[in-house]
């Protein structure tokens, strides 16, 4: 007699319908997680997601110190912190995790540099940035197109965009006019492929 093993489908190897297993991984790590936000707050919320999927981050409190590590965050209990800037280069975030900036508003400078996960889908959440964000970068992620950055657009408070290096852009005359013509007081840096 033969018996057939149920295994679970996340441990029958690293693929699961097309996608790798960290993938998967990742959008557990880049939900908002509500029961926390209740508990420490929007701004520590957000430094956790940035440094769990390997940014780094600035805070008000101490603007000269640029955190990567995230067991060297202040303990929640004694210390409120207050996000200044997120740098999320050659991190695992991806779009849906930029939820998390709902609340934050101190942080006034974003780098988005080689995050594969970073695509088209939530670049509306960086508005909910725009009172303080002054400072943008996005760069060297493949699945970033011309219509995610069209959301840029609304960012009015918005002093310095460099866009580069993001193959999906397929009219970079036409977006650096239409991003041109929102953000009349933002420099502007393009640099195709």
């Amino acid at each position: 007699m033969f018996c057939t093993k149920i295994v679970h489908p996340a441990l029958r190897g690293n693929q699961i319908n097309g996608r790798n297993l960290f993938y998967w991984v990742n959008i557990i790590f880049n939900t908002v997680d509500k029961r926390r936000l209740r508990k420490v707050g929007p701004d520590r919320l957000c430094a956790e997601w940035v440094l769990k999927n390997g940014g780094a981050v600035r805070f008000c409190e101490s603007p000269n110190n640029l955190l990567d590590n995230y067991n060297l965050l202040p303990p929640e209990d004694t210390s409120k912190v207050t996000l200044k800037e997120i740098n999320a280069t050659n991190s695992a975030i991806m779009t849906i995790g930029f939820a998390h900036l709902e609340g934050c508003s101190k942080i006034d400078k974003i780098i988005i540099e080689n995050c594969k996960y970073v695509d088209n889908r939530g670049f509306h959440h960086l508005a909910k940035a725009n009172e303080s964000l002054k400072h943008l970068e996005i760069g060297q992620c493949a699945n970033v197109s011309d219509s995610g950055l069209l959301e840029l657009k609304n960012l009015s408070k918005l002093q310095k965009l460099v866009l580069k290096d993001l193959p999906g852009v397929k009219d970079w005359p036409g977006l650096e006019a239409q991003l041109k013509t929102h953000l009349k007081d933002c420099q502007l840096q393009f640099k195709p492929t």
